[in-house]
């Protein structure tokens, strides 16, 4: 009784105060003076109902975070959209429906990211036309529901997304996710992703070649690696040749043991011991001087695996 007392104060210190301490209550009080947080006049008390409810979850949770997604304050919208997508509430029906064709941007968008962890196939007809939406985090949601859906019939077009959206975090992503699908196509955007102006990009696209693991690339990309000035994109595409296995282009491996960062030397030293070809063995012996013991460490775990062979 005294919560719900303070629940009505004026002060809206107070009434925030309220809703931070109602989890200590019963299930139903805490669910009752939560709930009517949703429709204080404070933003303050808004933003810590959002938060709350996540303590108390239940389908009775979804369409109060939803109104919220159009709330006045953005801290409230933010809250709200970040705890949507904690539910976990996998059904989807009409209330989802009627969202996630909104006219407003920032509830699409939330509603696509709340809903890509789930896999719910019915959702990926809203993700194809959200490709093309003209807000980008719409795009960058719906590339991340079909991601996740992994269904090869969806490769089209996270390949059409991923050489030529006008986002950079949209390419990148885009990219990531046809990492599950081998087909000329993806394998052709993730080697064109290679050759993009943004080198997050570059490396993502690397990342993604590692994960196709497709053959013949090998020239191509070691080609790419030795015009490369950033050190994150050399040291994925040494992860993506020793995932392929590329025999051929072992001395241009044997280079990058020089480098002047560590990581690159350290992904170095690996890509040779996953290739498997002896001839980096002396070059490898030169490694285990090196002043990186990460380095060192790395080097003689080849050395040993290349003279198992």
């Amino acid at each position: 009784m005294a919560q719900d007392q303070k629940s009505y104060n004026p002060d809206p210190d107070v009434r925030r105060l309220v809703i931070i301490n109602a989890i200590e209550s019963d299930r139903e009080t805490a669910l009752r003076l939560i709930l009517s947080g949703f429709d204080d006049t404070s933003s303050a008390v808004r933003e810590e109902a959002a938060r709350a409810i996540a303590d108390i979850p239940g389908d009775y949770m979804l369409v109060p975070l939803l109104k919220l997604l159009e709330d006045s304050d953005e801290n409230v919208r933010m809250v709200a959209a970040d705890t949507l997508s904690e539910c976990n509430l996998k059904e989807f029906g009409d209330i989802y429906e009627e969202w996630i064709t909104s006219k407003n941007d920032f509830v699409r968008s939330s509603v696509l990211r709340a809903l890509r962890p789930l896999r719910i196939p019915g959702v990926a007809i809203y993700a194809l036309k959200g490709l093309h939406d003209l807000s980008q985090q719409v795009r960058l949601e719906s590339v991340g529901v079909l991601g996740y859906l992994q269904n090869p019939a969806y490769a089209h077009d996270l390949s059409k997304i991923a050489i030529s959206d006008a986002s950079e975090e949209v390419r990148r992503v885009a990219i990531g996710a046809i990492g599950y699908s081998l087909t000329p196509e993806t394998l052709a955007a993730a080697l064109q992703g290679l050759h993009d102006k943004e080198w997050q990009v570059r490396a993502e696209a690397a990342g993604t070649i590692a994960k196709l693991g497709a053959d013949g690339v090998c020239d191509e990309v070691v080609k790419v690696m030795s015009t490369e000035a950033q050190w994150q994109v050399i040291s994925k595409i040494l992860v993506a040749l020793g995932k392929i296995k590329c025999h051929d282009v072992v001395s241009e491996v044997i280079k990058m043991l020089a480098y002047p960062v560590s990581n690159v030397r350290k992904e170095a030293a690996m890509c040779l011991g996953e290739i498997g070809n002896p001839i980096a063995i002396d070059s490898l012996r030169d490694a285990l001087l090196d002043r990186d013991p990460d380095v060192k460490k790395i080097a003689a775990w080849a050395i040993a695996k290349l003279q198992a062979i």
